[in-house]
């Protein structure tokens, strides 16, 4: 069974970016690292639950700024 949900999740990005793309590649990135997203697992040696795909749709900013 596939199923979507939504997170809200608080995050330190270090520096200040005048990018918001790069801010938000940067987020995208750090998430589909540590949810292992889009990995390839063998049949029999699957996790028991897989985070397919991470993708941000919005963000906001709430101490420094961009």
């Amino acid at each position: 069974m596939k199923v979507r949900f939504t997170a809200e999740i608080t995050m330190d990005i270090p520096g200040e970016f005048q990018d918001d793309a790069e801010a938000v590649q940067l987020i995208t990135d750090e998430l589909r690292d540590r949810l292992e997203t889009e990995v390839e697992y063998d049949k029999y040696d699957q996790p028991s639950l897989m985070f397919l795909t991470a993708q941000i749709r919005s963000y906001f900013v709430t101490a420094g700024k961009i």
